[in-house]
């Protein structure tokens, strides 16, 4: 069986929630094309490099954590994603490292917690209060990639969504329960409609079509 190692390097430690994403959509591209492939998912957690500059975090995860696939992640935020996605490619090939040719980039159009507001069970499941009554106003999937701030919207529902209050609210830890989202998401079809999403479907098939290429 072939092993596909990837890398994920992203903007935050909040961000290395896009692994539960990653690993459905290499599982479901691959699917199809090449099953005896085992994907091995790594987060670059560099918490503890203090340089802000792009291309010596990218060789810093190439050098923790090697791999053949390298995913960089960058919320848009006020850039537009072009802008971010060339200076992803900048970094890189500034680079004297293989696994850094060809990065597959991630930029959310806000943040990487929109993502995540497509399941109302899971957010439940989440909040550890997976049978709870409480209404949530889940925003539409039309309306992901204009959320001002997917991040507190997210962190409210969570909150909304445990049904807790007093002190044990104000001791429930949102950070973590984010954590819990992705793998109680068993479908990530519906990311599918996002532009967002849609480019980074795109950028992976393009590399993984290089890569089963090489392979052969």
């Amino acid at each position: 069986m072939r092993v596909l190692r990837y890398t994920l390097v992203t903007d935050g430690s909040s961000d290395g929630v896009l692994l539960g994403i990653l690993d459905w959509l290499l599982e479901d591209l691959l699917e199809g094309q090449a099953a005896d492939v085992a994907i091995q998912g790594e987060w670059a957690d560099l918490c503890r490099i203090t340089t802000r500059n792009l291309s010596e975090k990218i060789a810093k995860a190439i050098d923790l954590y090697p791999c053949e696939l390298l995913f960089i992640h960058r919320d848009a935020e006020n850039q537009s994603p072009q802008e971010r996605v060339r200076e992803i490619r900048k970094a890189a090939e500034s680079l004297n490292q293989e696994a850094a040719r060809h990065p597959v980039p991630i930029i959310p159009v806000r943040m990487t917690e929109a993502w995540l507001l497509i399941s109302e069970p899971a957010l439940r499941s989440a909040a550890l209060n997976p049978n709870g009554k409480v209404p949530l106003q889940m925003p539409s999937l039309q309306a992901l990639e204009s959320l001002p701030d997917p991040k507190q919207i997210l962190h409210d529902l969570l909150r909304q969504a445990s049904e807790l209050n007093g002190r044990r609210l104000k001791n429930f830890r949102t950070n973590l329960r984010v954590r819990d989202i992705p793998p109680n998401i068993k479908d990530f079809t519906p990311l599918r409609q996002l532009s967002s999403f849609q480019a980074l479907e795109a950028d992976l098939q393009a590399w993984l079509k290089r890569w089963l290429d090489w392979r052969e």
